[in-house]
């Protein structure tokens, strides 16, 4: 291979670790943010009110569970069908908080596993069990940081 060629192989080695370090950090990331979309999510479904004091200028139409279930139909009324293509299955994410926070947390951690296995790391297969103990810890940090703003609000 010749000393340039060792050298250019080393570069494209450190260069791809490096690279594998950033889409860690992107899933690391994307784990947290998962569980704030949830914490979100069940503090919408059973902290409403204390969501408003936060956020007062919230669109309850799109925010609050129990209107914007309606959004999804032509006129708010199931039995005029879906307000557009898509609307009460594959798209319902586009018509309500709820729903827009339940596809985040479900887009995050399929993002997560498809970096997990991206990054090329081998190890023992126990190291995979206390890693997800690790992710579920880091994505539970992520909920409790957001769901807590809304539990016990005066």
């Amino acid at each position: 291979m010749g000393i340039v060629g060792t050298i250019a192989a080393r570069r494209v080695s450190k260069t791809q670790k490096k690279a594998n370090e950033q889409l860690c950090n992107y899933r690391d990331n994307g784990i947290f943010c998962r569980g704030a979309a949830d914490g979100l999510n069940q503090a919408l479904m059973y902290h409403y009110g204390e969501f408003k004091t936060v956020f007062p200028g919230a669109n309850d139409q799109f925010w609050k569970p129990s209107k914007s279930g309606a959004n999804k139909y032509k006129n708010g009324d199931p039995r005029q069908g879906a307000k557009f293509p898509g609307s009460t299955t594959w798209a319902v994410f586009l018509t309500d908080g709820y729903h827009l926070t339940r596809f985040t947390d479900h887009l995050l951690w399929s993002g997560a596993i498809a970096l997990k296995f991206s990054c090329g790391e081998k190890k023992k297969w126990y190291m995979y069990f206390v890693e997800a103990a690790g992710y579920w810890m880091v994505n539970r940090v992520g909920f409790c940081m957001t769901y807590n703003q809304f539990k016990g609000t005066p």
